[in-house]
């Protein structure tokens, strides 16, 4: 289904239901496809060299937190596009995609510049000196794409606000292709064509440079692919305008929200480099297998704010389409994590067969079990809220949740009581519980009466009427 009905939400809670779940599962299949280019990159490079992998798990770790930012400002357009299409105003979505992908350009150089910055942080944290090398070339590799993906989620979300969600899909599929052709060419070299039978032709063996380069690649495919699409719906005459600083006045707060989060996954990916490559390596494979089972929720996440959006863009009450998202999103996560409990070591063993991994990436799959559900709630929350423009509290939220809650407790379970990753992970569970519910608490405070639309000039609250 390419297309979800833009009608706001109604009386019949089953049909409004079954419209976000029409619009969730392309969303959803198109963020799997997203993380499966990891996934890849990380059986290909787990079965070549555990050093490489490590250097590859410090290196997404750092990226992913500088890329949050950018991120935050690309899903500012959630809120300007899902309202304005909402209420019938396809010529404003329009000039804030425009205003969006500006202010995307204007972060792509000093995030890259931030993520080589954040490797000088590695060894005076205790991070093995021999991986630094492998995080800088995969840095590197993955630094032409910085813009691309940045491009692509905006000009996904453009689309995702008309219910247009099959570019998206189509997108994550073909570069998967390209992801996964260069990523074995790149990292394993003539060794790879070996393995398909085939005549060598001198290609070296990159290691992590050649997998940041191949999710270069891939970031190309997708943002070609949605930017042809978005095309399609460039409207005439172009007399709309939104301001830059509009789209930083809203995506600030959210690129802040995502970077707190990831940020403290982040330091939790350096911090974990002291303890030696095998466990950066399970930890590596673990967050992996985490992150797919959460794109479900992600794009439950991502329905639900349209749907609010639409509402409020229409006048109409949006709390029944956020609190069936969040039932929607419990309920995607719940599978994840009754797979996690039942067969961790099977999952596991389709990245590694070095024992030592596997053994440290089973526990902490049992662990991911249990934070599946408390992180389907936040984030299906978070986009409930930034859908009613509210981008300000989930910042808050997450400071408390995450840095004040969860990552002191991250460090006395890892190192004070002497459990290891496993303890690690345990500290930033408490951080994903404590989120859920403060996020839930403010949804349904929100919710409980009409919302004034966000305008061109919001300052990035929602506000109540």
């Amino acid at each position: 289904m390419s297309r979800a009905s833009l009608a706001p939400s109604g009386a019949d809670a089953g049909a409004e239901l079954r419209t976000l779940a029409r619009l969730a599962l392309p969303i959803t299949l198109a963020q799997l496809g997203l993380v499966s280019m990891g996934l890849v990159d990380t059986a290909i490079i787990g079965r070549a060299s555990v050093q490489d992998l490590a250097a590859i798990g410090i290196a997404r770790s750092i990226m992913f937190a500088v890329t949050s930012f950018g991120m935050g400002v690309a899903f500012a357009l959630e809120p300007l596009a899902s309202q304005a299409i909402g209420a019938g105003q396809p010529a404003h979505a329009w000039a804030a995609l425009r205003s969006t992908l500006r202010a995307c350009a204007l972060l792509s150089l000093p995030s890259v510049a931030l993520s080589f910055a954040a490797t000088l942080l590695l060894e005076p944290i205790g991070v093995e000196a021999a991986l630094i090398p492998g995080v800088r070339a995969y840095l590197l590799g993955h630094a032409p794409g910085f813009f691309p993906f940045l491009a692509h989620l905006a000009y996904r979300t453009f689309l995702q606000a008309h219910g247009e969600t099959r570019p998206a899909l189509v997108a994550s599929i073909a570069a998967n292709v390209v992801n996964a052709a260069l990523c074995g060419l790149l990292v394993r070299g003539d060794d790879m064509l070996a393995w398909l039978h085939l005549p060598p032709i001198g290609l070296p063996r990159l290691g992590a440079l050649g997998a940041g380069l191949a999710t270069s690649a891939g970031s190309l495919v997708l943002a070609a692919v949605v930017l042809r699409a978005a095309r399609l719906r460039r409207p005439a005459p172009l007399c709309e305008r939104v301001a830059t600083g509009a789209v930083f006045r809203l995506g600030v707060p959210i690129g802040l929200h995502l970077l707190v989060g990831s940020g403290a996954f982040a330091v939790l990916g350096m911090i974990v480099g002291r303890l030696g490559a095998p466990t950066v390596s399970a930890h590596q494979i673990a967050l992996g297998l985490a992150s797919f089972t959460f794109m479900g929720a992600l794009g439950v996440a991502g329905a639900t704010s349209v749907r609010v959006g639409h509402a409020i863009g229409a006048g109409a009450p949006p709390r029944r389409s956020a609190l069936l998202g969040l039932a929607l999103g419990t309920a995607v996560m719940t599978c994840g994590a009754l797979l996690f409990a039942l067969a961790p070591r099977r999952l596991v063993g389709l990245f590694t067969s070095d024992a030592e991994v596997l053994n440290i990436g089973v526990q902490l799959l049992y662990v991911a079990a249990l934070f599946q559900l408390f992180d389907g709630v936040q984030v299906v929350a978070a986009g409930a809220l930034r859908g009613a423009g509210d981008v300000r509290f989930p910042f808050l939220a997450n400071i408390a949740s995450h840095w004040l809650v969860g990552f002191p407790l991250t460090l006395l379970f890892g190192f004070a009581l002497s459990l290891g990753a496993t303890g690690l992970w345990w500290g930033l569970t408490t951080g994903l519980v404590t989120n859920s519910v403060l996020l839930v608490v403010r949804l349904r405070r929100l919710t409980g009466g009409k919302i004034v639309r966000v305008g061109a000039g919001a300052a990035g609250a929602a506000r109540v009427a």
